[in-house]
């Protein structure tokens, strides 16, 4: 068990058998790190904003709660220094259908590095683009951008690069050095910097910088995208915003987008309103509850033989090498001889790899690394 706070992270909730992707659709009773949502209910200020709403009955054509421009706003003051104009905001049903809508306002090929989660590296289909993947650079574990190789791999009709900061998978916050660098190369090569930052408020190490921010070039030439879906557990109330603060840009992206969809959703904008302003504890002990599940993994995994994972900055999502393990596929074998269900590293683009989801319950995890442990030590393995 671990230290309680005010909030109860360690209490196991059943979620099978209401219609959940992460339990119920993975092809099997498997125990289910791969999927990125989290095990936990959402924070009770959430539950009550929609409670309440629902109570009122009806549900007829709603508009916005037009107060959330504000509620935006005043996050990215009191978060980071950062005084924005609520005209820059562009409200979507969630980050990847906006994150789409970016694509098409590029107009061409998009570039990002890998590894990176599936649904970016499907983007291309999405979006109808073409694109081009340049793998980040390693070292013992630790990735960064190659801009030496980006220099001299990039393909001339590129025309948007797409961030994931926070990384997904490998949890890496990238730092303001990196983040200059980056909008140098993007400003050389004329490319819109798209920028995913989901996770953006699950920090455990550095500090976060959003995209839009970092320099005057970048409050021009980038579209940032947020959500609180991750934070707060409820991607099923899918709900997003894009922050474009060049005027031109933003009626482009706007004017692609109209018709396209509706998310002036009754319930879910109270679900956001009451995430920005009302649960600001409940992350901090979430954040604390995932920093210990992030130190426990790390350990586990340096005792297990051919495995081996890369400390994480942010997120609750680890990257797992398990080539060491010199078996053709790790997600099947641990699958069939530990009943644990990763993520599989070949959607990723890097086989041999896996991620999982640390985002449950302590005697969740722990019971997974038992299981991954001793189908190792079995002597299946090599």
């Amino acid at each position: 068990m671990t230290d309680m706070g005010n909030f109860n992270f360690d209490e196991e909730i059943n979620r099978k058998n209401t219609y959940c992707e992460k339990w119920d659709y993975q092809g099997g009773d498997f125990l289910p790190v791969w999927v990125a949502d989290m095990d936990f209910k959402s924070p009770e200020a959430i539950l009550k904003a929609v409670k309440t709403r629902l109570d009122h009955g009806v549900f007829g054509y709603t508009d916005y709660d037009w107060e959330l421009d504000s509620v935006i706003r005043d996050y990215y003051l009191r978060t980071y220094g950062i005084e924005i104009d609520t005209e820059w905001i562009v409200y979507v049903p969630s980050v990847m259908p906006g994150s789409n809508i970016a694509c098409r306002t590029a107009g061409g090929k998009i570039l990002y590095n890998t590894p990176m989660y599936p649904h970016i590296r499907r983007l291309h289909n999405e979006a109808h683009c073409m694109y081009q993947e340049i793998p980040l650079s390693e070292n013992n574990g630790y990735y960064t951008i190659d801009f030496e190789k980006m220099d001299e791999q990039i393909e001339d009709d590129v025309k948007a690069y797409i961030l994931c900061n926070p990384h997904n998978p490998v949890g890496r916050v990238f730092d303001r050095t990196e983040l200059v660098r980056l909008t140098e190369f993007c400003k050389k090569h004329d490319l819109l910097l798209i920028s995913d930052e989901i996770h953006s408020q699950l920090i455990f190490d550095g500090t976060h910088i959003p995209a839009f921010s970092i320099n005057e070039w970048a409050l021009e030439h980038s579209i940032t995208l947020m959500s609180v879906a991750k934070t707060y557990n409820i991607p099923a109330m899918p709900f997003a915003f894009a922050i474009i603060p060049n005027r031109e840009l933003r009626d482009k992206y706007k004017d692609i987008a109209r018709g396209l969809f509706s998310v002036a959703n009754a319930l879910t904008t109270k679900a956001v309103k009451a995430a920005f302003t009302e649960c600001d504890e409940w992350r901090n002990e979430l954040i604390e509850y995932l920093r210990g599940n992030r130190d426990y993994l790390e350990k586990r995994i340096e005792d297990i033989p051919g495995l081996k994972i890369c400390h994480n900055e942010a997120t609750y999502l680890a990257w797992i090498d398990a080539r060491d393990l010199e078996i053709d596929d790790p997600w099947e074998f641990f699958r069939e001889q530990a009943g644990v269900n990763f993520s599989n590293g070949v959607d990723f683009g890097y086989p041999g790899y896996l991620r999982i989801n640390f985002g449950c319950t302590r005697k969740t995890l722990t019971e997974v690394l038992d299981r991954v442990e001793t189908a190792v030590n079995r002597g299946v393995i090599k």
